[in-house]
């Protein structure tokens, strides 16, 4: 479960945006970033050891140019409803994509280093056996 943000970071990375992509903060300039947020839950328990898991992520665009980030996020959010595909080029059998829940708009706000941001959250819900 704790290396899911890098398989979600990975697949961000494979839709070859014009922007670094990482895990945590931006860089200098503009970039992409993944942060885990507070609230993961254990939605069920099976027999088996096998859990159904829900974990909150925020993504987050910094650009100098507010259509381009608003465009790049925008694009990242339609792509991430597509991963169950990518899950399992990746080989990543113990986890099965059930859901995605997206935020319908994301968070804008500008501050006075001539940057744009905006941040939408997400839930994913998978199965870990």
């Amino acid at each position: 479960m704790k290396n899911f943000i890098y398989t979600l970071v990975d697949y961000i990375k494979q839709l070859e945006l014009a922007y670094p992509v990482r895990v945590g903060i931006f860089d200098d300039g503009a970039s992409l970033v993944v942060r885990p947020m507070e609230g993961s839950e254990v939605i069920n328990t099976y027999m088996n050891g096998t859990m159904d898991i829900r974990l909150p992520f925020e993504i987050s665009i910094k650009s100098n140019n507010q259509e381009e980030a608003f465009d790049v996020l925008s694009n990242v959010l339609k792509h991430v409803n597509n991963m169950k595909g990518f899950l399992k080029q990746k080989e990543c059998t113990n986890h099965t994509l059930l859901g995605i829940e997206l935020d319908k708009i994301p968070i804008f706000q500008s501050n006075e280093d001539d940057y744009f941001y905006y941040t939408s959250r997400l839930k994913i819900d998978f199965t870990v056996t």
